[in-house]
């Protein structure tokens, strides 16, 4: 399998690297969204990608409970 880079304009796709294959194989064409060309808001974008961190517990409590979960038991782990 070989995959390389191109480069979409409306009509045809054009290679942006050598393709080393034999003509006439099948394809897999991908379309990767640009968002460059997507008209967006990046502090929008940003902010959706963030939230605040709601907990009535200490930062102790929360630090317990993760080690509490762990499924390694450090101790019993020879190295």
């Amino acid at each position: 399998m070989l995959s390389i880079r191109g480069i979409y304009n409306g009509k045809e796709i054009r290679p942006l690297e050598k393709i080393n294959v034999h003509p006439n194989v099948q394809v897999i064409i991908t379309f990767l969204e640009n968002k460059f060309h997507k008209k967006s808001n990046k502090i929008k974008d940003l902010l959706s990608l963030s939230g605040t961190w709601e907990d009535e517990r200490t930062s102790e409590e929360i630090i317990k409970d993760i080690y509490g979960a762990r499924t390694v038991n450090m101790a019993n782990v020879k190295i």
